[in-house]
C-alpha cells in the first residue's frame, strides 16, 4: 500500500459516492475551503493501482483562532472515507502524513469529524455530538408513521394556517433565504458565511443542494438547506423567523423535505450535529430517526488539546456585541471572521 496525492476530481468524487462519504469529502466541498482562502489537501492509499481509502483535508491560518488541519471544515462531517473491504491498517496508514504535516505546520489543533476510525497512535477521541439518520423506504406513509404524534400535529398545524412550501429556483429566492439567515446569524451572536459563500455551492452543486422555502402568504417564515448526495440526505442550514414560530414552519419545511426525500428514492435522511439535552435535540429525537454519536478525532503537535466550543463563556461578551450591530454591517465584517471557524 502506497500514499497518494490525488488530483483527479472524477476519480475522487466516484470513490467518494460509491463508498456512502459524505458532501462535506466531496470535491466541490474542498474547493469551497480554498474559495475562503484556505490550503487542501486531497490524499489516497492505493495498493496494486486500486484506491482503497481517501481522505480531504485543509489547512486554515487564522490569529483569532489559531492554526488548525481539519476535515472537514464548516461541517460535523470530513475524515476518512475507505471501501467496504479496506484493511484498518488502510485508514490509519493515510493518517501517518497528518500527523506529520502537522508537526511540520506546528499547527494547534487537527480536527477530523464525524467517523469511527478505531484507536489510530496519537490520536484523541472526542464524542460531544450526536445526530439522528431518519431511515426511509420509498413510501412518505413510513417515515409519517415514525414521528411522535406532537410531531404530525406541528406540521398539521402549519398545514391548516396556509404555510407553504417552495423549492428556491433562482438566486433571487437564495437572497431571500440569506436575508433571514443573516437575521438568525445575527440573533446567535455568530458571524454568517458571505453570500458568495452559499452562491458557490448552489452554482457548483446544482441539484447537488435544495434551498426550500416556508411561506406565509409569500413572508418567508422558514428555510432550510439540504444535500442530497450518494444515499443520502444531508440537513443543513435552517434558518427561522421567530416571530412566526408559533406556526410550526420548521417542521413543516422538515416533513416536506423528508417526503421528497423518500419519493426520490433515498436511503437515509441525516439530521444536522447536536448536542444531547438540548432543545434542538430533542426537537430532532421527535422525528423517528436512530441516534448516531460522532467519533472526532484529534491530534496536537504539542500534546495539549483544548477543543473549540463556541458555547464557552469567554465568548459572551462578544456574542452580546455582535447581536447589536446593524445587519448590514454583520454582513460586511462577518464573512472574514466566519471563514476562519471551522465548526
Amino acid at each position: 500500500m502506497k500514499i497518494t496525492k490525488l488530483t483527479d476530481a472524477d476519480r475522487w468524487e466516484e470513490f467518494v459516492r460509491e463508498n456512502n462519504g459524505p458532501v462535506f469529502d466531496s470535491w466541490t466541498w474542498g474547493k469551497l475551503c480554498e474559495e475562503c482562502g484556505h490550503r487542501t489537501y486531497f490524499w489516497g492509499v492505493e495498493e496494486d493501482g486500486e484506491l482503497l481509502a481517501c481522505l480531504p483535508l485543509v489547512y486554515m491560518r487564522s490569529r483569532l483562532f489559531g492554526d488548525q488541519l481539519v476535515s472537514m471544515p464548516y461541517s460535523a462531517y470530513g475524515s476518512v472515507v475507505s471501501a467496504p473491504d479496506a484493511p484498518e491498517e488502510a485508514v490509519h496508514l493515510l493518517l501517518e502524513p497528518v500527523r506529520d504535516l502537522a508537526d511540520e505546520l506546528d499547527v494547534d489543533l487537527v480536527s477530523l469529524r464525524g467517523r469511527d476510525l478505531g484507536d489510530p497512535p496519537g490520536f484523541e477521541r472526542a464524542e460531544r455530538f450526536v445526530t439522528f439518520d431518519i431511515p426511509l423506504t420509498g413510501d412518505p406513509e413510513d417515515a409519517w408513521d415514525a414521528l411522535d404524534g406532537s410531531t404530525r400535529n406541528h406540521v398539521r398545524k402549519a398545514e391548516k394556517n396556509g404555510v407553504e412550501y417552495r423549492r428556491a429556483t433562482s438566486k433571487a429566492d437564495l437572497r431571500r433565504y440569506y436575508d433571514l439567515y443573516l437575521k438568525n446569524m445575527r440573533a446567535f451572536g455568530s458571524p454568517p458565511y458571505s453570500f458568495s459563500f452559499f452562491t458557490y455551492l448552489w452554482e457548483e452543486l446544482g441539484e447537488g443542494m435544495v434551498v426550500e422555502l416556508a411561506l406565509k402568504d409569500d413572508h418567508l417564515i422558514n428555510g432550510q438547506i439540504r444535500f442530497p448526495y450518494g444515499d443520502r440526505c444531508f440537513d443543513w442550514g435552517g434558518v427561522s423567523d421567530y416571530e412566526y414560530r408559533d406556526l410550526q414552519g420548521g417542521s413543516f419545511l422538515l416533513w416536506n423535505a423528508i417526503e421528497r426525500a423518500c419519493e426520490a428514492g433515498y436511503g437515509t435522511y441525516t439530521l444536522g450535529r447536536t448536542r444531547e439535552g438540548t432543545g434542538v435535540y430533542s426537537f430532532k429525537k421527535s422525528w423517528g430517526g436512530q441516534k448516531v454519536r460522532f467519533a472526532d478525532y484529534h491530534y496536537s503537535p504539542n500534546g495539549s488539546i483544548d477543543l473549540p466550543d463556541p458555547d464557552d463563556e469567554k465568548y459572551d461578551r462578544l456574542k452580546d456585541v455582535w447581536e447589536r450591530l446593524p445587519l448590514k454591517v454583520t454582513e460586511l465584517v462577518g464573512p472574514p471572521i466566519r471563514r476562519d471557524i471551522s465548526l
